[in-house]
């Protein structure tokens, strides 16, 4: 096991790069298709939008998962959660949990739940 502590400020994506940052035609694509599977998974299932603080796991099902990043599908994938309404805010993500699986099909599995501060 490894376990150590970096004392210093992570770096939020905002301030990576300079200047204003804009959505490509891939993600806007990509935001578009998103919207309606949600609603589609809305229609079809009991999915109740959670307020306040929420503990999430990403499970990324992917055909090349070793030439990714599991990191890189995140941000995208949490701010069309919130701009869909199923979480509130991501800075009220308390835990999260990241998984990468090689598969045959690329899919996600999303589990959220509500955070129960003990």
């Amino acid at each position: 096991m490894l376990n150590f502590q970096i004392k210093a400020k992570p770096l939020t994506v905002n301030k990576v790069w300079q200047g204003r940052r804009f959505k490509t035609k891939a993600y806007k694509d990509y935001e578009k298709e998103m919207f309606y599977l949600l609603k589609d998974i809305r229609n079809n299932q009991s999915i109740k939008d959670i307020k306040g603080h929420v503990e999430l796991t990403l499970e990324f099902y992917l055909k090349y998962a070793s030439t990714s990043d599991v990191d890189n599908f995140v941000k995208p994938l949490l701010d069309i959660l919130v701009k869909d309404g199923i979480i509130e805010d991501d800075k009220n993500i308390m835990h999260l949990d990241l998984y990468k699986y090689k598969s045959d099909t690329d899919y996600m599995n999303i589990t959220i739940n509500k955070w129960t501060d003990d």
